[in-house]
């Protein structure tokens, strides 16, 4: 039953690398890094924080909830360290590490989050919610790289950046706006069908050039 939470983030990571002209070893470490990072801070959590969120009737704040302990802050922390292990000084070729740091950090941080919630685990958040995530560092890994290359020009013209800041603005609110939604009640079938339809705007988005 958790198995798929579990799994997807680690055997992603290894389909994704097996599509990269440098294969696996040259991301193990990035990888890695983020698996330690994020095991250090769930253990800080866990023995020093520890927090049950209840879903509250209001949108607004379950989506401020979610945006903010699932989205924004593990995504800047992400970046920072990107800065921090890549010290050339092309910017985009440092974001050539924001994918496998991110399913590192999230193979353990969006796990142990889930499974700390009540019991029983709902669908959602089991199935659909690592989905949402495991596309959503797929897609965000891309624009990033994209945004900032240098070298391709084809990617760094004026209408293509403004497409691609506002995909990014998609790609990590959305999640958040999906589950927020979700949490007060949104129509079942109105779930899944936004949930498919971010799916293929983020495999989309990182098929991009190539």
């Amino acid at each position: 039953m958790f198995l798929f939470l579990c799994l997807l983030f680690p055997l992603g990571f290894f389909i994704w690398t097996r599509s990269n002209d440098d294969g696996a070893l040259r991301f193990l470490a990035p990888a890695f890094f983020g698996v330690f990072v994020s095991a250090i801070f769930c253990s800080f959590k866990y023995f020093f924080l520890p927090f049950y969120y209840l879903p509250q009737d209001s949108f607004f704040r379950n989506f401020l909830h979610i945006f903010f302990g699932y989205v924004f802050v593990p995504l800047v922390a992400m970046s920072v360290l990107c800065f921090l292990l890549e010290r050339r000084r092309e910017v985009f070729s440092r974001f050539e590490n924001f994918f496998p740091l991110c399913t590192g950090f999230y193979a353990i941080y969006l796990p142990f989050r889930i499974l700390s919630e009540k019991l029983p685990i709902p669908f959602f958040l089991l199935f659909a919610k690592p989905l949402i995530y495991f596309f959503m560092i797929l897609g965000v890994s891309k624009i990033l790289v994209a945004l900032f290359e240098k070298n391709r020009t084809n990617m760094t013209n004026g209408s293509k950046k403004f497409f691609l800041v506002y995909a990014l603005v998609f790609a990590v609110l959305f999640p958040a706006v999906l589950e927020a939604a979700w949490m007060v009640g949104a129509n079942a079938i109105l779930t899944i069908i936004l949930t498919l339809v971010y799916l293929a705007f983020a495999a989309g988005i990182s098929a991009l050039d190539k």
